[in-house]
């Protein structure tokens, strides 16, 4: 297991929660199909549940992956697939879907992630 995907004290993968709006703007592009496709990847290490406005409606779907505290704008259920596999299973954020007003430097963000990883 890489870094990512393991607590480093006690070998369990790390618990995150991945909440999906479901507020007025975000439901005109399909979040209800959005928030079922990342549903399909809930388990004990992963929470996914419909949240109220995320208050980023110009940019919907919104998703965001705590406690990582990474914002994905204008998800398609299509991406739900890539973001647990690269995002949540290996770490790696998906560059394309990040949201710009919170993570306007990639490798900024990827410093941050490393950095509370090895804090735990």
């Amino acid at each position: 297991m890489d870094k990512f995907s393991a607590h480093p004290s006690t070998n369990q993968p790390p618990r995150r929660f991945i909440q999906v709006c479901q507020y007025r703007s975000c439901q005109r592009f399909d979040s209800e199909a959005v928030l079922k496709a990342f549903k399909q990847h809930a388990s004990p290490e992963l929470m996914v549940a419909a949240s109220s406005c995320l208050g980023q409606c110009g940019s919907g779907p919104t998703v965001r992956v705590v406690p990582d505290n990474v914002w994905y704008c204008r998800v398609r259920p299509k991406d739900a697939d890539e973001i647990c596999e690269q995002h949540i299973n290996q770490g790696k954020p998906i560059k394309r879907l990040l949201h710009p007003r919170f993570h306007p430097d990639y490798n900024r963000l990827m410093q941050r992630l490393e950095s509370q990883t090895e804090e735990v």
